[in-house]
């Protein structure tokens, strides 16, 4: 049997309620489905904010997003957001071809890096993805 053919492009509305079922599986917030029209509108009008999924013959099979930000002196990074493929997907590439085609926006955008934070044991995975260890992520949650 062949490998599965993924094609990854910029997320349109008709994908966000299958996008929202993919990231429960690393966070359990979901919004309310009556706020999901208002979310959208809210989240497209960010021109900084670049969102792809992964499609596998028209199968919704994983997302990730770019956030781009320009710093005080000009530079512009990438910062990489919820990297999730579908759990009956797993091993096929479809994390790696999201984040090629997110460091392809961040090249575009004439990022000087991108960057992103994860848990202990995905470091392997984004290594072989060229990502490096780098210094420490930290956070505080509100």
């Amino acid at each position: 049997m062949g490998k599965n053919v993924i094609e990854t492009i910029p997320i349109q509305k008709k994908h966000m309620h299958g996008v929202i079922e993919l990231l429960q599986s690393i966070s359990d917030f979901k919004p309310n489905l009556d706020e999901y029209d208002s979310i959208w509108n809210t989240f497209v009008d960010q021109p900084n904010v670049h969102s792809m999924v992964a499609l596998i013959d028209d199968k919704l099979v994983g997302y990730g997003a770019v956030i781009i930000g320009t710093n005080i002196r000009g530079g512009k990074m990438g910062h990489v957001e919820d990297i999730v493929s579908h759990n009956d997907f797993r091993n096929e590439g479809i994390g790696k071809a999201i984040l090629d085609s997110l460091y392809e926006i961040a090249v575009y955008n004439e990022c000087y890096k991108i960057a992103l934070a994860c848990k202990e044991q995905y470091i392997p995975f984004y290594e072989k993805c060229f990502y490096e260890l780098h210094g420490f992520s930290m956070q505080r949650f509100i």
